[in-house]
């Protein structure tokens, strides 16, 4: 019987077969594919160090990070002309806390369907509530974002919190425990002083701050915050920017409350 001969692929044929079966090509086209996949995330900060750090924290494949430094000047939001377009705002919050919410709204403003993540030194009430009444879902110490950075934002995005859970707690029965809501445009019978306190107590000022800013005692400041307090029916002064901040939103441009 004559031998069977094996017959050579023909030119060409081996290569197609292997593209068929998921070669070289397809892989290649799966980079592609996790380079779109990849979750936007926009880092904002006034410092150099703490952006590279932030970067170095949210690695790909994950993530596709830009960061961006802003300046937080007092009574205004960060000096960013042109606010790059991201799923996610990483927002450095060591500024005066009027800036940071001016730049939070400006944010939700110019990018409605984004959500942010805000980092801070450290998570006081006075400064977390009126971050979370603006509707922001995760709040990380510094001390933790290298742990839980990645975490944190990628919760958030899939529209969970990522808040200290005690820090959650009472600002939930701080809301509950409230006697009754503001009324906006309410006036209150303040005295020319205790509306100097009252201000300095809405910029999350001390007693010793505050003593120092008007050149009084700090016995006498905390005799004018007790009235302050008394004179808007609440207790602490978490409350009392947490009422502020409910009664006055902050608009996008000039971070001042809405009407002044």
């Amino acid at each position: 019987m004559p031998k069977k001969t094996k017959r050579k692929p023909a030119a060409g044929r081996g290569k197609a077969s292997r593209q068929a079966r998921g070669g070289p090509e397809r892989r290649g086209g799966s980079k592609k594919s996790e380079a779109a996949s990849a979750l936007s995330v926009c880092v904002l900060s006034p410092h150099p160090f703490v952006l590279e750090n932030l970067r170095g924290m949210l690695g790909r494949p994950k993530f596709s990070v830009l960061s961006e430094r802003v300046e937080y000047l007092p009574g205004q939001g960060g000096s960013l002309p042109a606010l790059p377009p991201a799923q996610i705002y990483v927002l450095d919050a060591n500024g005066p806390l009027r800036a940071v919410v001016a730049l939070i709204s400006r944010i939700k403003s110019e990018v409605p369907n984004s959500r942010l993540v805000v980092i801070s030194d450290e998570l006081t009430e006075e400064a977390a509530f009126p971050l979370i009444r603006l509707g922001i879902r995760g709040l990380l110490r510094y001390s933790d974002a290298a742990t839980q950075l990645a975490a944190a934002v990628m919760s958030v995005n899939g529209g969970g919190y990522w808040v200290p859970r005690l820090l959650l707690s009472r600002f939930v029965f701080g809301i509950l425990d409230q006697p009754r809501l503001p009324v906006p445009g309410e006036t209150r019978k303040l005295s020319p002083r205790e509306r100097q306190v009252h201000e300095a107590l809405l910029e999350n000022l001390s007693n010793k701050e505050i003593a120092a800013r008007l050149n009084l005692s700090e016995r006498t400041v905390k005799f004018h915050v007790s009235n302050v307090l008394a004179k808007h029916r609440l207790r602490r002064r978490a409350d009392l920017i947490l009422q502020n901040y409910h009664a006055r939103p902050f608009d996008a441009g000039g971070g001042k409350p809405a009407g002044d």
